[in-house]
């Protein structure tokens, strides 16, 4: 429901906003398919990944519409009542349960990949591209 408030879906009339369809596809996705995937023998891994990318795009997009909703300096109330920051914080429990699956199947775990550091590199990897586009593309 956090999820819709954040992405209203209108498919119909003049309202219609056809880019909301793709966070909610999203969205049911990543309640239906993931768990789906994570609970079989032969795709946990793919189901794993497609957690974590989720997590990832998400709190980097969110960030991003969240920082730009902003006009001139927010406020502590303006970040944390009116912002996206709530759902954010709503993402990390998912990447902390998709790496207690990982471990369940792979209690040896996988070397340097799929580490929680692994997993913040990607973040400010993702991070440091979507900023340079933003500041070269305008």
């Amino acid at each position: 429901m956090l999820h819709l408030q954040n992405h209203p879906v209108s498919i119909h009339g003049a309202s219609a906003d056809h880019a909301n369809l793709i966070p909610f596809i999203l969205g049911l996705a990543g309640m239906t398919a993931v768990p789906f995937l994570l609970s079989r023998e032969r795709t946990w891994l793919t189901g794993y990944l497609i957690n974590g990318l989720s997590v990832v795009a998400g709190t980097v997009l969110m960030g991003y519409l969240m920082i730009s909703s902003w006009h001139g300096l927010p406020g502590p109330g303006t970040v944390i009542l009116d912002g996206m920051l709530s759902s954010i914080v709503l993402l990390f429990p998912k990447l902390i349960i998709g790496q207690k699956i990982f471990y369940h199947y792979r209690p040896q775990g996988a070397g340097r990949m799929f580490t929680p550091f692994w997993w913040t590199r990607h973040f400010v990897y993702v991070s440091l591209v979507f900023a340079a586009g933003k500041i070269i593309g305008g």
